[in-house]
């Protein structure tokens, strides 16, 4: 049967009271550098996640007020309505991103000099929605605060027009 070496248990009991004794801890000088490091690096990371969160909500506003552009531009092209009907519904159909956004309808004379159309055949209707961007979590407003976006969308008309009788538009609520 083989005896433990007293020594050495001694010897790490000794050295461990003698640790505690005089306030020194295993990997205590470590604590305040950990603390440092995170203070730097908390605040980059921060940014990043917002950043990353805040392009993906303007991202979704953009397609949204593309969308409803294409849906107003098409609910002009079948003569719908007048420009300030179409203004409305384009509003309606933009319900996340709409609010605050101006919705503009344009008639214009498409000619073919090809062709040689007379004036006033074929036409096109183009319908611009415009507005600032809203941020999602208000973090970098300062970055994002002011951001226009903006949406146009031209397309031929299948027949002629008669109740978009003229240009008009329209402010969502």
């Amino acid at each position: 049967m083989r005896r433990r070496p007293v020594i050495r248990v001694f010897s790490f009991r000794l050295v461990s009271r003698l640790r505690g004794a005089t306030g020194m801890r295993r990997g205590g000088g470590q604590r305040g550098a950990v603390l440092v490091e995170m203070a730097v690096v908390a605040p980059i990371l921060l940014v990043l996640v917002f950043g990353i969160m805040e392009s993906g909500w303007f991202f979704t506003q953009q397609v949204e007020l593309n969308n409803a552009s294409r849906e107003g531009a098409r609910l002009a092209v079948v003569d719908y309505g007048p420009a300030a009907v179409i203004a409305a519904e384009t509003c309606a159909r933009a319900a996340l991103s709409g609010s605050g956004a101006t919705v503009t309808v344009t008639r214009s004379v498409v000619l073919d000099p090809e062709v040689g159309d007379p004036p006033g055949t074929p036409e096109s209707v183009t319908v611009t929605m415009a507005k600032n961007y809203s941020s999602l979590t208000g973090f970098l407003d300062p970055i994002f605060d002011g951001l226009a976006m903006s949406s146009t969308v031209e397309m031929r008309t299948e027949r002629p027009l008669e109740d978009l009788t003229a240009d008009g538009s329209g402010t969502c609520p």
